[in-house]
């Protein structure tokens, strides 16, 4: 049973083709197309609150057995295959389904929600790993939902500049969630072709090579090629379906990496929600943050949610252990806590009012105060 609980990422991989099936005879097409939203906003906030958290750790023992085991490598490895054939099956659906135009924005919305848990998360799972598969893997994934800039600005600038000013994916105290995505939609992208070429020029200066920066041998690039490629086969299959104009294929891809992106970044916004590192005021360090550790990203071990997203909420020691493979990581009582899981969490934060009393004074008891030493 503990393997097989890790399958529950299973779930909305499921859920486009079992409402599909559930309502092609009944014929209550509008009302399929949202049962994903459905079960993400209201029946997972429902089972996080019955079946509660789990701050339980692997033993060493336990680590050693976990880092070991490729059944847990591959899982979210599987993940490419799987959303691919999510994402052409909604390309198909969308062409031959008579959905009004409200349905059809619900399944567009539907098929970027499985996106954000099946293609970005596992996606920042790998991105983190060492192995050339794994981390192409994960660039593939980002490129599904046309955010391949993710995986360098991650990397390169999220994990460096965490829970500081310098960081465009820490929310400001105070910010709403809108005005967040909004700026991260915007500046991420260019950051991360900033970042390439600020990482190229280190290397060259490294190596003592003279090999100048150009798009042509971008990663950015290539990743953005790849989202086009996943277009493209999104428009055949709308054109091979039915008499569609080739155009919705287009339309469908872009609103799905649109969703995606977004429930990404409100789970950013989340994470890090008003945490500041402090500044080391003596020392050789002086003037600049002290070192990133389990209470500058906000925790949450509520157990569902958990198994959903390959551990993602246990976003504290993530940070402070980037490599740590997902089975590994680690609840800490010290981290700051959420008061309920991602899906509840998204909902809150659409609400800013309800957000900022519920949230505004967590964050009071973790904001940065000078440090000696």
């Amino acid at each position: 049973m503990s393997k097989a609980r890790h399958l529950l990422f299973l779930l909305p991989v499921t859920l486009p083709f079992a409402s599909y099936a559930l309502v092609a005879r009944s014929g209550a097409w509008d009302a399929a197309a949202f049962i994903v939203p459905v079960w993400y906003f209201i029946l997972i906030p429902l089972l996080d609150a019955l079946i509660g958290r789990n701050t339980t750790n692997p033993s060493a023992s336990d680590e050693t057995a976990l880092a070991e085991d490729r059944y847990y490598r591959w899982l979210p490895l599987v993940c490419l295959p799987l959303y691919t054939a999510v994402l052409l099956f909604g390309a198909w659906a969308l062409a031959v389904a008579p959905f009004s135009w409200v349905g059809a924005l619900g399944w567009v919305v539907s098929i970027g929600l499985v996106g954000g848990a099946v293609a970005i998360n596992p996606a920042h799972e790998l991105i983190h790993k060492q192995t050339r598969l794994e981390r192409r893997a994960g660039g593939l994934l980002l490129a599904s939902v046309s955010y391949g800039g993710f995986k360098i600005e991650h990397l390169l600038g999220h994990h460096v500049h965490v829970a500081t000013p310098k960081d465009g994916s820490t929310a400001r105290l105070g910010e709403s969630v809108y005005g967040f995505i909004l700026r991260a939609l915007w500046r991420n992208p260019l950051r991360a072709l900033e970042l390439e070429r600020e990482s190229h020029a280190r290397r060259q200066h490294a190596s003592r090579r003279q090999q100048s920066w150009s798009l042509l041998r971008s990663e950015l690039v290539g990743w953005y090629l790849a989202s086009v490629g996943f277009a493209l086969i999104c428009v055949l299959v709308v054109m091979q379906s039915t008499d569609a104009p080739w155009w919705l294929g287009l339309v469908y891809f872009v609103g799905q990496s649109l969703i995606a992106i977004s429930l990404l970044e409100i789970i950013n916004y989340v994470e890090h929600y008003g945490l500041l590192r402090r500044t080391i005021t003596e020392g050789a360090r002086a003037g600049q943050p002290e070192r990133v550790d389990v209470t500058h990203s906000w925790n949450s071990s509520y157990a569902f949610t958990n198994l959903l997203l390959f551990q993602l909420q246990r976003h504290s020691d993530h940070h402070a252990h980037p490599t740590r493979r997902y089975p590994l990581l680690r609840h800490f009582d010290e981290s700051p806590q959420l008061p309920a899981g991602y899906a509840t969490m998204v909902v809150l934060a659409a609400i800013p009012p309800l957000w900022r009393r519920v949230m505004d004074p967590r964050v009071a008891a973790y904001r940065a105060e000078p440090l000696s030493g």
